[in-house]
């Protein structure tokens, strides 16, 4: 057993492989073979604390993480922590993986179905709002299902968005990338990406932009105090998905959206999204996806992962 680190990560996979290991699961019945207990939560202050664990067929997976927002305003990386991947008969230990990496990685990859299946075709013009690992890992999984020709970027901190930019223009030179404006963003992006863990939301609107055949990808609040999104926005969508119903106690547009008169009964989950396929006539109204994690989706990748290093030993 030895421990995969980020660059060995993604040197076996890549965000378009999870996404299509994700619609494989839910196409195949992969919850018959998955058990999912419940994850254990804990706030210490403005810090938390997660212990994640799953089954699936052979595996056995712990994911162990901290999550630490004030973080980002030092420069160092918010989350951090380690997945152990098991064999499930035996229990014995097969890899630590970076959970940071499988985090980012997994939670970039599920906003990525919601943008195949929510999103218009014709998407060319995206935004990004927050570039640290969720920014990235977002903006790969819209160039993976959209032609995307051109990258609005935002961030708060001027030292994470420089070194954002600068990866982006070499790992896709093809794409026109601009810092801009939250403003700028509504109006001109099609497909607009929030991975901040803001108290207050990120965007601001008033209803004077069209949001007709936008598609918003939320996954950066992740706590009930936290909101990227806007009230207004919110209420406006014709279209809600989550990833799984526990949004609606984990996170602040959720929260307020069930004031708005959403339940789990009027909110279909990512599973739904994927088993009723795609929709022409959705794509083009107002739609938001907003994920906050399911831990079954972490050991689908850690799975991956392992058996792409696997499969690779073996030939060498």
């Amino acid at each position: 057993m030895r421990f995969i680190d980020e660059q060995e990560i993604r040197s076996l996979i890549t965000v378009k492989d999870i996404i299509d290991t994700i619609e494989e699961y839910y196409l195949n019945d992969g919850e018959s073979r998955s058990l999912i207990p419940d994850r254990l939560f804990i706030n210490d202050d403005d810090n938390s604390a997660l212990l994640m664990p799953s089954f699936y067929e052979d595996y056995f997976g712990a994911k162990v993480i901290g999550i630490a927002p004030g973080n980002a305003e030092i420069g160092e990386a918010t989350l951090r922590g380690i997945f152990l991947l098991n064999d499930r008969k035996t229990m014995k230990p097969l890899a630590i993986m970076d959970a940071r990496t499988i985090t980012a990685m997994r939670t970039g990859a599920v906003s990525g179905v919601g943008m195949k299946y929510l999103a218009a075709n014709d998407v060319d013009t995206v935004g990004v709002i927050g570039t640290g690992d969720q920014g990235w890992s977002h903006l790969q999984a819209a160039c993976a299902v959209r032609q995307i020709k051109r990258v609005l970027v935002y961030n708060r901190s001027q030292e994470r968005l420089h070194p954002f930019m600068e990866r982006a223009k070499k790992e896709f030179p093809a794409i026109g990338f601009e810092i801009s404006t939250p403003e700028t963003i509504l109006s001109e992006a099609q497909l607009i990406i929030t991975t901040t863990t803001s108290t207050d939301p990120v965007i601001l609107y008033d209803g004077s932009v069209d949001l007709t055949g936008k598609h918003f990808a939320g996954s950066g609040a992740f706590k009930s105090f936290m909101q990227e999104i806007p009230d207004a926005i919110i209420k406006e969508v014709d279209h809600l998905y989550v990833d799984t119903h526990a949004a609606f106690s984990e996170c602040g547009e959720m929260k307020k959206a069930r004031e708005f008169g959403h339940s789990e009964e009027t909110v279909p989950e990512l599973k739904s999204l994927v088993q009723g396929g795609e929709n022409d006539e959705m794509k083009q109204k107002t739609t938001l996806f907003k994920s906050v994690g399911i831990s079954i989706l972490d050991i689908l990748t850690a799975k991956l992962v392992y058996e792409r290093m696997t499969s690779t030993v073996r030939v060498i």
